[in-house]
Protein backbone atom coordinates (compact mmCIF):
# COMPACT_ATOMS: atom_id res chain seq x y z
CA UNK A 1 0.00 0.00 0.00
CA UNK A 2 3.03 2.54 0.53
CA UNK A 3 6.31 3.20 -1.16
CA UNK A 4 9.08 5.79 -0.34
CA UNK A 5 8.33 9.42 -1.88
CA UNK A 6 11.55 11.38 -1.76
CA UNK A 7 13.89 10.79 1.24
CA UNK A 8 11.22 12.40 4.09
CA UNK A 9 7.63 11.54 3.74
CA UNK A 10 5.39 8.43 2.88
CA UNK A 11 2.95 8.05 -0.44
CA UNK A 12 -0.20 6.26 -0.22
CA UNK A 13 -1.59 6.20 -3.55
CA UNK A 14 -3.83 4.04 -3.66
CA UNK A 15 -5.29 5.20 -0.55
CA UNK A 16 -9.32 4.86 -1.39
CA UNK A 17 -8.96 1.69 -3.64
CA UNK A 18 -11.36 -0.18 -1.77
CA UNK A 19 -11.37 -3.94 -0.80
CA UNK A 20 -14.70 -5.00 -0.85
CA UNK A 21 -13.96 -8.69 0.27
CA UNK A 22 -12.27 -6.99 3.31
CA UNK A 23 -13.83 -7.58 6.59
CA UNK A 24 -14.18 -4.42 9.23
CA UNK A 25 -15.54 -5.77 11.87
CA UNK A 26 -14.49 -3.85 14.49
CA UNK A 27 -15.08 -0.44 12.02
CA UNK A 28 -17.51 0.73 13.73
CA UNK A 29 -16.67 0.10 17.27
CA UNK A 30 -13.24 2.54 17.73
CA UNK A 31 -13.41 6.29 17.73
CA UNK A 32 -11.18 7.44 15.06
CA UNK A 33 -7.96 9.52 16.07
CA UNK A 34 -5.77 11.50 13.87
CA UNK A 35 -2.00 10.42 14.52
CA UNK A 36 -0.72 11.79 18.05
CA UNK A 37 0.89 14.68 17.67
CA UNK A 38 0.92 15.21 13.55
CA UNK A 39 -0.56 18.32 12.33
CA UNK A 40 -2.66 17.80 9.18
CA UNK A 41 -0.98 19.77 5.78
CA UNK A 42 -1.62 20.30 2.65
CA UNK A 43 1.54 19.19 0.89
CA UNK A 44 0.15 19.99 -3.04
CA UNK A 45 -3.13 20.70 -4.68
CA UNK A 46 -4.02 17.02 -4.80
CA UNK A 47 -2.04 15.91 -1.81
CA UNK A 48 -2.34 16.05 1.75
CA UNK A 49 0.30 15.16 4.52
CA UNK A 50 -0.28 13.85 8.07
CA UNK A 51 2.92 14.30 10.13
CA UNK A 52 6.50 15.42 9.88
CA UNK A 53 8.67 13.31 11.17
CA UNK A 54 8.66 11.96 8.47
CA UNK A 55 5.09 12.38 7.72
CA UNK A 56 2.46 10.08 5.28
CA UNK A 57 1.39 11.85 2.58
CA UNK A 58 -2.35 10.56 1.39
CA UNK A 59 -4.19 12.13 -2.03
CA UNK A 60 -6.87 14.15 -1.23
CA UNK A 61 -10.30 14.21 -2.80
CA UNK A 62 -13.61 16.08 -2.06
CA UNK A 63 -14.54 16.13 1.43
CA UNK A 64 -11.70 14.29 3.10
CA UNK A 65 -9.87 17.58 4.65
CA UNK A 66 -13.09 18.13 6.50
CA UNK A 67 -13.36 14.40 7.90
CA UNK A 68 -9.45 14.37 8.95
CA UNK A 69 -10.69 17.62 11.33
CA UNK A 70 -13.40 15.77 13.21
CA UNK A 71 -10.82 12.78 13.97
CA UNK A 72 -10.26 14.55 17.67
CA UNK A 73 -10.84 10.52 19.61
CA UNK A 74 -14.16 11.88 20.85
CA UNK A 75 -16.05 11.00 18.18
CA UNK A 76 -17.20 6.74 17.28
CA UNK A 77 -17.94 6.20 13.81
CA UNK A 78 -21.86 6.05 13.64
CA UNK A 79 -21.57 9.53 15.79
CA UNK A 80 -18.85 10.54 12.36
CA UNK A 81 -21.31 9.14 9.89
CA UNK A 82 -23.97 10.90 11.11
CA UNK A 83 -22.16 14.18 11.01
CA UNK A 84 -20.47 13.71 7.45
CA UNK A 85 -24.36 13.05 5.93
CA UNK A 86 -25.40 16.10 7.13
CA UNK A 87 -22.02 18.45 6.96
CA UNK A 88 -19.87 16.71 4.23
CA UNK A 89 -21.99 15.71 1.29
CA UNK A 90 -19.18 15.92 -0.70
CA UNK A 91 -17.90 12.79 0.64
CA UNK A 92 -19.00 9.58 -1.65
CA UNK A 93 -17.01 7.10 -0.19
CA UNK A 94 -18.83 5.43 3.29
CA UNK A 95 -17.09 6.54 6.07
CA UNK A 96 -15.90 3.50 7.83
CA UNK A 97 -14.16 2.53 4.75
CA UNK A 98 -12.56 5.60 4.54
CA UNK A 99 -11.38 5.21 8.31
CA UNK A 100 -10.11 1.88 7.61
CA UNK A 101 -7.68 2.70 4.58
CA UNK A 102 -6.58 5.25 7.07
CA UNK A 103 -5.95 2.84 10.35
CA UNK A 104 -4.28 0.51 7.75
CA UNK A 105 -1.95 3.65 6.57
CA UNK A 106 -0.89 4.78 9.82
CA UNK A 107 -2.98 7.81 9.46
CA UNK A 108 -5.16 7.11 12.15
CA UNK A 109 -5.66 5.19 15.43
CA UNK A 110 -8.14 3.77 17.95
CA UNK A 111 -8.53 6.24 20.89
CA UNK A 112 -10.30 3.51 22.73
CA UNK A 113 -6.95 2.27 23.37
CA UNK A 114 -5.71 5.50 24.81
CA UNK A 115 -8.58 5.30 27.78
CA UNK A 116 -10.94 3.30 29.82
CA UNK A 117 -11.48 2.29 33.41
CA UNK A 118 -7.76 0.48 34.07
CA UNK A 119 -5.90 3.48 31.75
CA UNK A 120 -7.58 6.43 33.87
CA UNK A 121 -4.58 9.04 33.84
CA UNK A 122 -2.03 6.92 31.43
CA UNK A 123 -3.63 8.52 28.25
CA UNK A 124 -0.27 9.85 26.90
CA UNK A 125 1.63 6.62 28.23
CA UNK A 126 -0.93 4.87 26.44
CA UNK A 127 -0.79 6.68 23.01
CA UNK A 128 3.02 6.17 23.28
CA UNK A 129 2.44 2.48 23.80
CA UNK A 130 -0.07 2.56 21.05
CA UNK A 131 2.12 4.37 18.85
CA UNK A 132 5.33 2.39 18.77
CA UNK A 133 3.22 -0.61 18.31
CA UNK A 134 2.95 -2.38 21.54
CA UNK A 135 -0.15 -2.87 23.82
CA UNK A 136 -1.86 -0.35 26.45
CA UNK A 137 -3.01 -2.82 28.04
CA UNK A 138 0.02 -3.48 29.64
CA UNK A 139 -0.54 -0.44 31.36
CA UNK A 140 -3.55 -1.49 33.76
CA UNK A 141 -0.87 -2.93 35.82
CA UNK A 142 0.29 0.65 37.10
CA UNK A 143 -2.19 2.39 38.89
CA UNK A 144 -2.52 -0.68 41.72
CA UNK A 145 1.71 -1.32 41.08
CA UNK A 146 3.43 0.45 44.75
CA UNK A 147 7.18 1.08 44.94
CA UNK A 148 8.80 2.55 47.96
CA UNK A 149 12.30 4.36 46.69
CA UNK A 150 14.53 4.91 50.30
CA UNK A 151 17.21 7.11 50.10
CA UNK A 152 19.76 8.90 52.42
CA UNK A 153 21.03 12.98 52.76
CA UNK A 154 23.04 12.42 49.68
CA UNK A 155 20.61 10.96 47.04
CA UNK A 156 17.45 12.76 47.95
CA UNK A 157 17.66 14.64 44.63
CA UNK A 158 17.83 11.40 42.53
CA UNK A 159 15.11 10.12 44.80
CA UNK A 160 12.66 12.62 44.18
CA UNK A 161 13.04 13.26 40.75
CA UNK A 162 12.27 9.68 40.23
CA UNK A 163 9.67 9.29 42.17
CA UNK A 164 8.04 12.66 40.16
CA UNK A 165 8.81 10.87 36.94
CA UNK A 166 7.05 7.65 38.13
CA UNK A 167 3.96 9.67 39.20
CA UNK A 168 3.84 11.07 35.58
CA UNK A 169 3.90 7.84 34.45
CA UNK A 170 1.04 6.49 36.36
CA UNK A 171 2.40 4.51 38.86
CA UNK A 172 0.10 5.38 41.83
CA UNK A 173 2.03 4.67 44.92
CA UNK A 174 5.82 5.70 45.22
CA UNK A 175 6.09 5.44 49.02
CA UNK A 176 4.51 2.49 49.80
CA UNK A 177 4.94 0.40 53.05
CA UNK A 178 3.96 -3.02 51.36
CA UNK A 179 5.77 -2.33 47.63
CA UNK A 180 5.92 -4.52 44.63
CA UNK A 181 9.50 -3.06 44.06
CA UNK A 182 12.24 -1.50 47.01
CA UNK A 183 14.68 0.92 45.19
CA UNK A 184 17.39 1.91 47.71
CA UNK A 185 18.89 4.68 46.94
CA UNK A 186 22.43 5.78 48.64
CA UNK A 187 25.01 8.22 48.13
CA UNK A 188 28.04 5.71 48.14
CA UNK A 189 28.25 2.37 48.51
CA UNK A 190 25.21 1.73 51.56
CA UNK A 191 25.83 -0.84 54.34
CA UNK A 192 24.99 -3.77 53.07
CA UNK A 193 22.30 -4.74 56.31
CA UNK A 194 19.96 -2.23 54.49
CA UNK A 195 19.43 -5.37 51.77
CA UNK A 196 19.07 -7.77 54.85
CA UNK A 197 15.58 -7.44 55.27
CA UNK A 198 14.51 -7.62 51.54
CA UNK A 199 16.11 -10.62 50.82
CA UNK A 200 14.58 -11.88 54.21
CA UNK A 201 11.25 -10.69 53.00
CA UNK A 202 11.39 -12.26 49.56
CA UNK A 203 11.01 -8.79 48.17
CA UNK A 204 12.38 -7.62 44.95
CA UNK A 205 14.56 -4.63 45.21
CA UNK A 206 16.75 -2.16 43.54
CA UNK A 207 20.16 -1.09 44.59
CA UNK A 208 20.66 2.78 42.96
CA UNK A 209 24.67 4.21 44.02
CA UNK A 210 26.01 7.25 43.39
CA UNK A 211 29.61 6.18 43.47
CA UNK A 212 31.68 9.78 42.75
CA UNK A 213 30.62 10.92 39.22
CA UNK A 214 28.36 8.15 38.11
CA UNK A 215 25.26 6.52 39.57
CA UNK A 216 25.63 2.32 39.09
CA UNK A 217 21.66 0.45 38.74
CA UNK A 218 21.31 -2.37 39.79
CA UNK A 219 21.14 -5.87 40.03
CA UNK A 220 17.21 -5.57 40.35
CA UNK A 221 17.04 -8.57 42.55
CA UNK A 222 14.40 -11.01 42.92
CA UNK A 223 15.41 -12.71 46.11
CA UNK A 224 15.95 -16.58 45.26
CA UNK A 225 15.58 -16.10 41.52
CA UNK A 226 18.27 -13.96 40.25
CA UNK A 227 21.96 -12.93 41.21
CA UNK A 228 22.60 -10.58 44.81
CA UNK A 229 24.27 -8.07 45.55
CA UNK A 230 26.08 -10.67 47.73
CA UNK A 231 26.73 -12.15 44.45
CA UNK A 232 27.98 -8.81 43.82
CA UNK A 233 30.11 -8.46 46.57
CA UNK A 234 31.84 -11.99 46.14
CA UNK A 235 32.65 -11.79 42.45
CA UNK A 236 34.46 -8.07 43.56
CA UNK A 237 36.18 -10.19 46.56
CA UNK A 238 37.36 -12.42 43.91
CA UNK A 239 39.80 -9.92 42.22
CA UNK A 240 39.92 -7.41 44.77
CA UNK A 241 41.21 -8.99 47.80
CA UNK A 242 40.77 -6.40 49.87
CA UNK A 243 36.96 -5.95 49.48
CA UNK A 244 35.39 -8.03 52.42
CA UNK A 245 37.71 -5.74 54.79
CA UNK A 246 35.99 -2.64 52.86
CA UNK A 247 32.44 -3.93 53.22
CA UNK A 248 32.23 -3.94 56.82
CA UNK A 249 33.02 0.09 56.73
CA UNK A 250 30.25 0.31 54.13
CA UNK A 251 28.13 3.33 55.21
CA UNK A 252 30.25 4.53 58.18
CA UNK A 253 31.31 7.28 56.83
CA UNK A 254 28.62 9.16 54.43
CA UNK A 255 28.57 12.40 56.90
CA UNK A 256 32.49 12.91 56.12
CA UNK A 257 32.41 12.85 52.24
CA UNK A 258 32.86 15.52 50.17
CA UNK A 259 29.43 15.77 47.78
CA UNK A 260 29.68 13.47 44.66
CA UNK A 261 30.71 14.88 41.76
CA UNK A 262 27.72 14.29 39.53
CA UNK A 263 25.88 17.32 37.79
CA UNK A 264 22.12 18.01 37.02
CA UNK A 265 21.86 16.29 34.02
CA UNK A 266 23.69 13.27 35.19
CA UNK A 267 21.45 13.31 38.11
CA UNK A 268 18.32 13.44 35.15
CA UNK A 269 19.36 10.78 32.93
CA UNK A 270 20.58 8.07 35.74
CA UNK A 271 16.75 9.02 37.09
CA UNK A 272 15.23 8.23 33.96
CA UNK A 273 16.94 4.76 33.33
CA UNK A 274 16.04 4.31 37.16
CA UNK A 275 12.37 4.42 36.07
CA UNK A 276 12.73 2.79 32.91
CA UNK A 277 13.53 -0.11 35.14
CA UNK A 278 10.63 0.49 37.80
CA UNK A 279 8.59 0.98 35.02
CA UNK A 280 9.33 -2.60 33.25
CA UNK A 281 9.02 -4.60 36.50
CA UNK A 282 5.63 -2.83 36.93
CA UNK A 283 4.21 -4.19 32.97
CA UNK A 284 5.88 -7.37 33.25
CA UNK A 285 8.53 -6.40 30.93
CA UNK A 286 11.92 -7.55 31.06
CA UNK A 287 14.58 -5.67 33.02
CA UNK A 288 18.17 -4.76 32.34
CA UNK A 289 19.28 -4.59 35.21
CA UNK A 290 18.08 -8.41 35.92
CA UNK A 291 21.39 -10.17 36.31
CA UNK A 292 23.49 -6.92 35.24
CA UNK A 293 24.62 -3.51 36.54
CA UNK A 294 24.06 -0.18 34.31
CA UNK A 295 26.39 2.53 34.78
CA UNK A 296 25.26 6.20 34.11
CA UNK A 297 27.85 8.97 33.83
CA UNK A 298 30.37 11.05 34.55
CA UNK A 299 28.54 12.66 31.56
CA UNK A 300 24.57 12.29 31.14
CA UNK A 301 25.34 10.14 28.00
CA UNK A 302 27.43 7.96 29.52
CA UNK A 303 26.55 4.31 29.92
CA UNK A 304 28.63 1.07 31.40
CA UNK A 305 27.20 -2.06 31.39
CA UNK A 306 28.12 -5.70 32.83
CA UNK A 307 27.23 -9.08 33.74
CA UNK A 308 26.15 -10.54 37.36
CA UNK A 309 26.36 -14.23 37.50
CA UNK A 310 24.94 -16.01 40.61
CA UNK A 311 28.41 -16.65 42.58
CA UNK A 312 29.15 -20.02 43.89
CA UNK A 313 29.74 -19.29 47.25
CA UNK A 314 27.01 -17.17 47.49
CA UNK A 315 23.27 -18.44 49.86
CA UNK A 316 21.57 -17.20 47.16
CA UNK A 317 22.70 -19.90 44.65
CA UNK A 318 21.94 -22.30 46.98
CA UNK A 319 18.47 -21.44 47.10
CA UNK A 320 18.27 -21.37 43.51
CA UNK A 321 19.20 -24.96 43.03
CA UNK A 322 17.12 -25.65 46.55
Amino acid sequence: MTKPLESSTQLVDDLFVIDASKSNADGMSFRPALRPGAPLLRRDATHLQVGTSPGIVIPDRPGLVDLLRLLDGARDVDRLVTIVRTTIPELTIPVADVLAELRAAGVVFDATRWSGAGRRGLDAEARHADFGGDDPDQLRRRPPYAVAVHSDAGSSRLATIVQSVLADAGIGNVDAHDPDLLVIVSCGEPSRAVFEQPVRLGLDHLPVVIDEDRVRIGPLVRPGLTPCVSCHDLHRADWDRAWPALLHQLGRHTVTMTPPAIDAATTHAAALEVTVEVLAHADGRPNRTLGRCLVVGPAHDDRTTWPLAFHHACTCDLLRAA
